[in-house]
């Protein structure tokens, strides 16, 4: 892991969250962020860590899957991050 702060972990926690929000990244490279920037690990042993196989965070990371969300949730969840709906404004 990283040698952050914890201010330094709640604001990096923060700008993935408002990064989300605003659709401004994708959840693949959210979850490199979390991977990267959070917990500085390599594919390999992040997939290691939540459990899942690396071509699987590698798919995901690189947006060329659809997964399941029990598998975006496993990949989300060390960042403190779930996946959820909300409603959306729409102009008709």
């Amino acid at each position: 892991m990283h040698n952050l702060s914890p201010d330094e972990r709640k604001a990096l926690i923060a700008q993935i969250d408002e990064a989300l929000a605003s659709n401004t990244i994708s959840i693949g490279k959210a979850v490199k962020k979390i991977r990267t920037e959070l917990y500085g690990m390599n594919q390999n042993d992040y997939a290691k860590f939540i459990n899942i196989s690396d071509k699987t965070l590698r798919d995901v990371e690189k947006g060329n899957t659809d997964p399941r969300l029990s598998i975006v949730n496993k990949l989300l969840a060390p960042g403190s991050f779930q996946v959820s709906a909300r409603a959306v404004k729409r102009v008709i």
